[in-house]
């Protein structure tokens, strides 16, 4: 059966669960600044954290980007390179089939053509006969005779049939002033199979920086084309190195780890800085740098506003807790004082009545547990009355203090207690006292009271004497502490009936025991 809590059931016991914690605190108040301060630190981890985690999602991002730019233009540079190798395979097949160095119109047309699309790009494309010389030229009227047998692109068709699309080294134009170039060449065979040429078309490196440029580009560093042996082909900016520049690469490197080397600049360059990718039908990769400076410092600028935050709330909540901890002692040593005044006379800092209470109420119980005896005195100033009269209230007031400082001087234990019942009247409470210890003590008060040697005229002895009046009982043999508060007030009557200054003891037998029972009071002075 499963049980419900109603409403207010439910608010009850929320309302005692959340006094229990004020009672903690009230208890402990440090746990306040602790538990503050505790919470204050891990908004700053919490913080830090966050803001760590926003540094690597935003490198994370910039590196996406790359790529994404990497793949943008690879893709672009390898749609013009598969128009250029489409018009050497024609170059090829026309000058295969022709046998002949020609350069047909309709294959010149469309390079030119091509020269449109690309922007002056592709600047020149030629047919080289088996020896090297260009016998060929896309502009026929020059008769100058350039021989290309020494360049790289040459020799590597000649000795490699099976070779296909070849982009050479950078290098010096021969025929157009000396411009910084890249060939893409395709091998001419015979009849037989054997070397009859080579179909180049020309391509301007400071041209080619155009294709790899980006309109929005302010978050990355540079966009490098790199031909696969690790010359930089074109690059933007050219902050690193200039078209090509060849780097030096490790000769036991694989191609991918030559290009990550080729880039690795400034030293010390962690190769996931950059992203690469391989342009479609041709041996050239196009790296995109990220650029992190500008990265670092839009995430500086970030993490010092949220950080200022965090820390400006963390300090102030540990500010607040420690001073919530000093506001809670305070309220607790007001209260402490509070408590402390309430149970306690303001005459003569003795306990008061409400404090004798609860003290008779506490210490019957106990010794009702124990079953030890429990003993009261009363003391009273014998004609206090007629004091106030001849010196006066404030003489009196004076007389009070010295009296009750006298009495506690002779309180010796914790569990013993002196309050003021009221008025020129004194109780004693002597938890574990027997008739006889109660007896001592009574007398000694009696006695030391008179050495103060207090004048007062009205007095048999003219001096400030008490009379002092005790009783004792036993759980079992009276019913309550009030009855052996009671005792003790008779026995002070009949202690002044007797002629004062002196002490009466009684021992309650009978829980029913009356005052006209009680036993013969005994002058002890």
């Amino acid at each position: 059966m499963t049980t419900r809590l109603s409403v207010p059931s439910l608010r009850t016991w929320v309302g005692r669960r959340r006094r229990a914690l004020f009672d903690k605190f009230d208890d402990y108040p440090s746990m306040v600044g602790i538990v503050g301060t505790v919470i204050a630190l891990a908004i700053l981890i919490g913080v830090a954290m966050l803001l760590r985690a926003d540094r690597q999602a935003r490198y994370d991002h910039a590196l996406e980007r790359a790529q994404s730019v990497a793949s943008v233009v690879a893709v672009s540079l390898g749609g013009n390179i598969a128009i250029y190798d489409t018009l050497l395979k024609e170059m090829v097949r026309e000058a295969e089939d022709s046998q002949l160095p020609l350069f047909p119109e309709r294959v010149r047309d469309r390079v030119r053509f091509g020269q449109t699309l690309s922007r002056d790009f592709l600047y020149d494309a030629y047919v080289v006969n088996k020896s090297g010389r260009i016998s060929a030229p896309l502009d026929p009227v020059h008769d100058k005779i350039v021989n290309v047998a020494d360049r790289d692109y040459f020799r590597s068709h000649e000795a490699n049939p099976s070779l296909g699309l070849y982009i050479s080294q950078p290098y010096a134009s021969r025929t157009h002033g000396g411009v910084l170039s890249v060939a893409l060449t395709r091998r001419i065979s015979a009849e037989d199979r054997s070397f009859a040429g080579v179909a180049v078309i020309a391509l301007r490196l400071d041209r080619l920086g155009a294709q790899a440029n980006v309109n929005d580009s302010s978050d990355l560093r540079s966009i490098d084309v790199v031909e696969e042996k690790g010359t930089v082909l074109a690059c933007s900016p050219c902050e690193r190195a200039r078209p090509g520049t060849l780097v030096n690469l490790p000769g036991d490197a694989t191609r991918e780890q030559n290009l990550t080397a080729a880039l690795s600049f400034p030293e010390g360059a962690r190769a996931a800085d950059y992203r690469s990718v391989r342009v479609p039908g041709a041996s050239m990769y196009v790296v995109v740098t990220p650029s992190t400076r500008a990265l670092a410092r839009e995430w500086r600028r970030h993490a010092l506003i949220f950080g200022s935050i965090a820390a400006i709330c963390a300090a102030t909540l540990i500010a607040g807790s420690w001073l919530l901890v000093a506001a809670i002692r305070t309220r607790a040593s007001t209260a402490a004082r509070l408590v402390n005044l309430s149970v306690t006379d303001g005459l003569t800092g003795l306990s008061n009545r409400r404090a004798l209470d609860a003290k008779l109420a506490r210490e019957w119980r106990r010794a009702k547990r124990s079953g030890s005896p429990f003993s009261v005195l009363f003391v009273d100033i014998d004609h206090f009355k007629h004091l106030n009269d001849e010196y006066g209230h404030s003489a009196g007031d004076s007389v009070l203090r010295a009296v009750a400082k006298n009495i506690g001087g002779h309180i010796r234990r914790d569990a013993d207690m002196v309050a003021r019942y009221g008025g020129e009247e004194f109780a004693v409470v002597l938890p574990d006292t027997d008739a006889a210890g109660a007896a001592a003590v009574a007398e000694q008060v009696r006695r030391d009271v008179e050495r103060l040697h207090i004048a007062h005229v009205g007095s048999a002895a003219g001096l400030v004497t008490v009379s002092v009046g005790a009783a004792t009982g036993v759980p079992g043999a009276c019913d309550s502490a009030d009855a052996v508060l009671k005792a003790a007030d008779e026995q002070l009557f009949i202690a002044k009936q007797s002629g004062r200054n002196r002490v009466s003891t009684v021992v309650l037998r009978e829980p029913d025991l009356s005052s006209d029972e009680v036993g013969k009071a005994g002058d002890v002075s």
